[in-house]
């Protein structure tokens, strides 16, 4: 498309292009129209000859001493805009300056995108035009459509091209995609917990604790919303664990933990194969989030930096959740024995830092807890 866009504005540089608007035109066959009668009555050929030439330009609408002198070179782009552009395309268009500045605007854009310039995203307009950069912004009209707007500078005109597409409808069905998936996610985790009779309400607030987690911790908003997302299937692998084990009230023999403790592995060997992004992240989480950070975790005895960021953080959310929960063998611990038991696992059971970020955080982190209770 920009290149359609390009070659037909270089017309300005080679051809006759209308650069006088109607205006002007109108006045300059008026003015013409009249010389020209007083000229026939005076007998005044030069009058008439200028007569003629003036009425020419004004039906042709092109003035060959403004293109000389490169006056009005807006008009005469914006016609050849208005010339080819709808015949490529609907959507709005625009013409920026090397000031960011739009000069020109097709009438879906004038309809469409109430801004003026992109001082605020373009910041180096001139450079991108010399260099004839092209990228991509994304904007918001006022009555909520999103826009793609994609620009290239044009060094031989000296101007940026703007060519904008409505993805609103594209997000709309990526976004309802992204919800499916989510149930899809919180039903397969919650799977999983109601094994353990368990609440779903759990696998939500283990995946909203890693969410601010994640981001109070300085993960990227993209790494973020994919624990989010992976989380919930942390205990994914207790599916093959028996229920006599899953749901005995009293403590585990050694060897009933053992088998226990093979959920991690179970999960991560469920998931693993999986090439989406979501289910490799998920699968991470399944066979990490009992590593410790002082080693002696399982199922590996992964220890500090070697436990993947994801395998931390949701330990730390899980482990919070199980202990403020009822559960078959114990009853919910009071918050001041939660903190009392995280002061201490500092640095052994769980990353020091995201320790410091969980109690910095609390109070965010409980009206998640007192949002999603157990019922």
């Amino acid at each position: 498309m920009f290149t359609i866009l390009k070659n037909k504005i270089e017309e300005y540089n080679t051809k006759r292009v209308c650069n006088m608007s109607s205006e002007e035109s109108y006045l300059r066959i008026a003015i013409a129209i009249l010389l020209f009668s007083y000229s026939l009555v005076g007998n005044f050929t030069l009058l008439t000859i200028f007569s003629v030439i003036l009425g020419y330009t004004g039906v042709t609408r092109y003035c060959t001493i403004y293109r000389i002198f490169d006056i009005n070179r807006k008009i005469a782009l914006e016609t050849i805009y208005l010339k080819y552009l709808p015949k490529y395309n609907p959507e709005p268009v625009m013409i920026l300056d090397k000031t960011s500045n739009i000069i020109f605007k097709n009438e879906p854009a004038k309809k469409n995108l109430n801004i003026s310039n992109f001082s605020k995203q373009i910041k180096n307009p001139i450079e991108i035009i010399n260099e004839e950069k092209t990228f991509t912004i994304q904007y918001e009209s006022s009555d909520k459509k999103v826009y793609l707007i994609n620009l290239r500078g044009v060094k031989k005109i000296g101007y940026i091209l703007a060519y904008a597409t409505d993805i609103t409808e594209v997000l709309n069905a990526e976004k309802e995609i992204i919800d499916i998936q989510k149930d899809v996610v919180y039903t397969m985790g919650a799977i999983g917990e109601t094994r353990s009779k368990e609440t779903g309400n759990h696998v939500k607030r283990v995946a909203i604790y890693s969410e601010i987690l994640a981001l109070k911790y300085g993960l990227s908003k993209e790494e973020t919303e994919l624990l989010k997302l992976a989380s919930p299937m942390h205990d994914i692998g207790k599916v093959g664990i028996k229920d006599e084990i899953l749901n005995k009230p009293g403590k585990l023999t050694d060897e009933e933990f053992k088998i226990m403790k093979g959920h991690a592995s179970l999960g991560y060997k469920m998931l693993k194969n999986s090439e989406k992004p979501i289910l490799k992240a998920a699968a991470i989480v399944a066979h990490e989030h009992h590593e410790k950070w002082d080693g002696t975790g399982y199922p590996r005895k992964l220890k500090e930096n070697e436990i993947h960021i994801f395998g931390r953080i949701t330990a730390i959310a899980d482990v919070f959740d199980a202990l403020g929960s009822d559960r078959v063998y114990k009853k919910a611990w009071p918050l001041e024995k939660i903190f009392e038991f995280f002061k201490e696992q500092r640095g052994k059971h769980f990353d020091p830092k995201l320790v410091d970020i969980f109690f910095e955080n609390f109070d965010e982190i409980n009206e998640v807890r007192l949002k999603y209770q157990d019922k």
